[in-house]
């Protein structure tokens, strides 16, 4: 027996870090995608991936490098109590990029192949809060749902959080790009990382805030979105008029307030000032941002070449087309 899952990653395209504080963000599943590989195993399962191999015993108990640790938190989520049975998984991924939903993206590959394996169909709820165990691991902890309800959706979502008590409102929306644009997703890796969870602290701190978002003062929630609101705006027009250059420049626009925030990094504005040279109409970084993050370039089809060429040869960055997706999860078996 062989079960593929697959799943999309997923893009932050308007108001990543406001969001924590109570302004609406999109965020988009985007193909390419990511793929969980089950076949039968004779005892425990075995966990493979680029990051080394790991065990779940039949217990639960999670033996192996603490990169796979979160996969072991979902089979505990599926299963309940219940004894794990023995596959061999493999996870691969199509883009090793920070700041798209990877964790996210695999473990619910991972939580909806356990749970068909196991012969039951989870309700959207019941996807959700399997999956998201394993994103919270993988984030110390500080995963707001946004990356795993993006995926299980597979389609543009409007996410809005309430902060007395926390809450997280979401709906589909319809999302389409001007005819002849695409988006091109850019690597700015080069050998550091910095994680979500300083680049979350690094914005609170530029507020002054060193609490957690729900005991954030009414004040300045309001102060953190109302400094967004003329880009979420501007941004609302050029949607409704499907107006390429309004919507680059809102991006720009975006990208101004969280590089003056901090989150953004030498990288990130070397790339977003190539891609604006030659042609985009438009970048921001996407994600948490800071050193190895991703950018999210809005450009003409026409463009792209001379785009991609420019991050390559003059930034030493990789950059790839990706496309919004339609579907979420997906499983496929064979016998």
């Amino acid at each position: 027996m062989k079960l593929i899952c697959s799943a999309p990653a997923k893009a932050i395209l308007f108001g990543e870090h406001y969001v924590v504080y109570g302004a609406p963000a999109i965020s988009i599943a985007i193909e390419p995608r990511n793929s969980v590989l089950f076949s039968d195993r004779d005892k425990n399962m075995l966990l493979r991936s680029k990051l080394g191999e790991a065990r779940i015993m039949r217990d639960g108990e999670f033996v192996g490098p603490e990169e796979l640790s979160p996969f072991g938190e979902v089979a505990r989520k599926v299963f309940a109590g219940r004894h794990i049975p023995p596959y061999e998984v493999a996870f691969e991924t199509a883009l090793g990029v920070k700041g798209i939903g990877t964790s996210a993206s695999l473990c619910c590959a991972f939580a909806a192949g356990l749970f068909h394996l196991s012969g039951k169909t989870p309700s959207q709820e019941e996807l959700f809060l399997a999956a998201q165990a394993g994103d919270l691991a993988a984030h110390g902890g500080r995963a707001s749902g946004i990356d795993v309800w993006t995926v299980i959706s597979g389609k543009p979502m409007l996410f809005q959080k309430g902060l007395r008590p926390p809450s997280l409102t979401r709906q589909p929306i319809s999302l389409s790009l001007p005819e002849g644009t695409c988006f091109l997703l850019v690597d700015t890796f080069k050998g550091k990382k910095e994680s979500t969870s300083k680049m979350v602290e690094k914005f609170a701190l530029q507020f002054g805030i060193n609490v957690a978002p729900s005991q954030v003062g009414e004040d300045i929630c309001n102060a953190i979105c109302e400094e967004y609101r003329p880009v979420w705006k501007k941004l609302l027009v050029a949607m409704k008029a499907k107006n390429a250059r309004a919507f680059g420049e809102a991006m720009n626009e975006n990208h101004a307030l969280l590089r003056e925030r901090g989150v953004s990094s030498e990288g990130i504005e070397m790339a977003i000032s190539l891609a604006i040279a030659n042609g985009a109409y438009g970048a921001k970084l996407t994600g948490s941002g800071g050193e190895g993050g991703a950018v999210l370039v809005f450009c003409k089809v026409g463009e792209k070449g001379k785009v991609v060429s420019a991050l390559k040869e003059e930034g030493g960055f990789p950059s790839y087309q990706i496309t919004i997706a339609s579907k979420g999860i997906l499983l496929e078996e064979e016998e």
